[in-house]
């Protein structure tokens, strides 16, 4: 109902609201974005059923992963299928610390400590949390604004993972964040960032310190908003030919070092 007042308020302003050709070309637009909305909304169903045919996938059954995707549904901004991935990855890396950087509201932090529990390592999560958003936005980074990805609190995200004992929530950019902390011999990071120039320098700093076996795995790699992201880890790839990247469905990659198969 407001919309429609809101249409009808436009309407009674505009000085050509008689003119046949006005009234024509109004109705024509708003058939025709009618028209085109429905054409994607079918075109989406018929590319996304099934977008998985999960009745062939074990892990979906697995009870652990099942109640760690209940814990952490209210949580993280992941659908299943990125939170199946992180969960597999996690698993066959070798030893090493944990880092998570751009926690958010601290889901995916809290479903890789659910995925490693039997490893006993450090985890460390970086965001700036309520203080930050981005720090930098460059012409690549048109979706977002400054403020955006704040509604969240450190205290939170803290209480959240306060059971467990080998996680440290650290507020602050990245990596700037860790300067001063020893992070060396990184057997797994998760990397959500969303833009260009804090995965570039996120990349930059992690490279020189991960253990061999280790991964990396990128979120927001060939999502239509976040192109930044993609360019970033294509550009580290090109002056690191130590690593490979491997992209995952739906919008993930994850960047593995040559060591990770000479162990």
């Amino acid at each position: 109902m407001n919309a429609i007042k809101e249409h009808f308020r436009r309407w009674m302003a505009n000085p050509r609201r008689w003119e046949i050709s006005y009234v024509a070309s109004r109705l024509n637009a708003a058939i025709g974005g009618r028209v085109r909305q429905a054409r994607l909304v079918k075109a989406r169903r018929e590319l996304l059923v099934p977008a998985i045919e999960s009745e062939y996938v074990n892990l979906l059954y697995d009870p652990c992963f099942q109640q760690s995707v209940a814990e952490v549904r209210d949580y993280s901004c992941l659908d299943v299928a990125r939170l199946a991935n992180l969960w597999t990855l996690a698993k066959i890396v070798g030893p090493g610390l944990f880092l998570e950087v751009g926690s958010f509201r601290g889901g995916t932090a809290l479903h890789i400590c659910n995925a490693i529990e039997d490893k006993g390592v450090p985890f460390y999560c970086f965001d700036p949390f309520e203080k930050g958003g981005f720090e930098k936005l460059g012409d690549d980074d048109t979706a977002f604004k400054p403020l955006d990805f704040t509604e969240t609190q450190y205290e939170a995200v803290a209480r959240l993972l306060s059971s467990k004992p080998s996680a440290r929530v650290v507020q602050g950019y990245f990596p700037s964040a860790a300067e001063g902390m020893n992070l060396r011999d990184i057997a797994f990071c998760h990397l959500d960032v969303d833009v260009y120039e804090a995965t570039r320098d996120s990349l930059e700093y992690l490279a020189p310190r991960l253990a061999s076996r280790s991964l990396i795995v990128v979120d927001d790699v060939g999502h239509r908003e976040t192109p930044g992201v993609e360019r970033a880890v294509l550009e580290f790839i090109a002056v690191h030919p130590m690593f490979i990247m491997l992209p995952m469905f739906p919008c993930q990659a994850v960047l593995v070092p040559k060591t990770f198969w000479q162990c």
